[in-house]
């Protein structure tokens, strides 16, 4: 049987071969040889009793039981690597690998360049980020911080409010020349909207008022993922676009979009790091939730004031 010191020891040449796509240059990362590599490797495979990837001549790829595997391999070397960078600072600045996951809306939101004002601030962090709207586990996936818009559920997971954002529907002034203005909730039935199909709220008006009133049935012609794809039609005057507030900041200032029913009650929310407990990369992660507090803590003020301006 593989002892447990071995064991890791062969994964850490089988996850660095996945990762350089090749022995050979895995074999130079791990400063072995090649045929070491292959034979950490093949040995891996037949300690688990099954085999991990295709060898061609021109390249390698994962079986299903190899994708399944790599996993836990390159979970272990994100530890790893976030042990030895802690292990080893005379002072807790941040620096070495941190891996971020956020929705698009967040990207071309305000936030999206407060990620790169981050790296500019702190140039020895090396941001791995993954942009989906999927509710993507940080635990499984090995992700340091996860930003998310809406109301969270409960978990095991560390939480901190970044800051407020409500649910606002706007416009491009081209839409509103063509169509009219929405007086009230209802009307948005008689309106092209755009909806943003990763939203809890898609496809309706959210009130606050949930419990008292109907929510309102919203349909246009396009429902889609990408936060890019939607703001491109929403300044194109395509359509009323329902969401954050902070995802439209940006447009609000330069009086390219609209606020539309300021007077209806809608849906309070926030944006939230959350995190696991026990990250070695604490230092990194709380480096960088601090900035984006500390940048954002005005935005909801700035955005009531560029949407009265934007009405003006």
């Amino acid at each position: 049987m593989t002892s447990a010191s071995a064991l890791l020891n062969l994964m850490s040449s089988f996850a660095a071969v996945v990762k350089a796509g090749s022995f050979t240059r895995a074999a130079t990362r791990l400063d072995l040889s090649k045929s070491v590599v292959s034979r950490h490797v093949s040995a891996l495979e037949k300690a688990l009793g099954v085999q991990l990837l295709y060898r061609s001549t021109h390249r390698l790829s994962l079986t299903e039981a190899g994708e399944r595997f790599h996993l836990y391999c390159k979970d272990l070397e994100h530890v790893a690597e976030q042990a030895a960078a802690f292990a080893t600072s005379a002072r807790e600045q941040p620096q070495g690998l941190l891996r971020l996951t956020l929705p698009q809306t967040l990207v071309v939101s305000p936030v999206g360049s407060l990620i790169t004002r981050f790296q500019q601030l702190h140039p020895t962090v090396q941001l791995d980020v993954r942009v989906t709207s999927l509710q993507v586990d940080p635990i499984a996936e090995g992700f340091d911080v996860a930003l998310r818009i809406g109301t969270l559920q409960d978990s095991n997971l560390v939480c901190r409010k970044i800051s407020d954002v409500r649910f606002i529907a706007v416009a491009a002034p081209a839409y509103l020349k063509r169509h009219g203005s929405p007086a009230t909730a209802a009307d948005l039935k008689q309106h092209n909207c755009l909806i943003y199909s990763e939203f809890e709220s898609r496809g309706r008006w959210p009130s606050e008022n949930r419990g008292r009133s109907k929510p309102v049935a919203l349909t246009g012609s396009l429902s889609t993922n990408s936060g890019v794809l939607l703001i491109n039609a929403l300044l194109a005057g395509q359509g009323i676009v329902i969401g954050p507030d902070l995802m439209f900041e940006p447009y609000l200032k330069r009086r390219q979009v609209r606020v539309l029913l300021e007077e209806e009650s809608r849906e309070s929310s926030g944006v939230y790091a959350v995190y696991p407990q026990g990250r070695f990369s604490s230092v990194n992660r709380r480096a960088l939730v601090d900035f984006l507090i500390a940048e954002l803590q005005s935005a909801n003020t700035v955005t009531k004031q560029a949407g009265h301006a934007a009405r003006a």
